[in-house]
This record gives structure tokens, C-alpha cells and sequence, in this order.
């Protein structure tokens, strides 16, 4: 019986493995959108974040989430 169980156990465990994750950023936030949203514009207004640097690295970020570069 406890053979059963922990085939049970692996083959849950390779299941789980080929579901895509999600990003940090829809862990995090919700989505990549929504931490743009609540943290990057805001940063941006207030002058903690440099507005015309942050145009640069969010489109980077951007690109990492899009090609799930966190899952290599």
C-alpha cells in the first residue's frame, strides 16, 4: 500500500512539473500590467523612479515575463 502511495505522490509531482508556472510578476501582482500599474507609475510620478530610465526597463522586464525566461 505505501508503494501505491508514493507512485501517487511522483506521478503528482510530474504532473505538477509540466504545468506552465506563472511569472513573479502574476505571483506578486496579478499580472505584469497590474505591477506597472501600482508601482512603476506611481514611482515614476513621485520622482523616486526615473521616468525616462524606467521606459527601458520595463519594456526589458516586459520581455523576460513574455518569454518566461524564469522557467529556463
Amino acid at each position: 500500500m505505501a508503494g501505491i502511495r508514493a507512485l501517487q505522490k511522483r506521478m503528482a509531482r510530474l504532473e505538477d512539473a509540466g504545468k506552465p508556472r506563472p511569472s513573479p510578476f502574476a505571483i506578486l501582482y496579478g499580472s505584469f500590467d497590474a505591477w506597472v500599474e501600482q508601482e512603476v507609475l506611481p514611482g515614476g510620478e513621485s520622482g523616486a523612479l526615473a521616468a525616462d530610465d524606467m521606459v527601458e526597463v520595463v519594456a526589458a522586464l516586459r520581455r523576460w515575463d513574455a518569454t518566461r525566461i524564469w522557467q529556463n
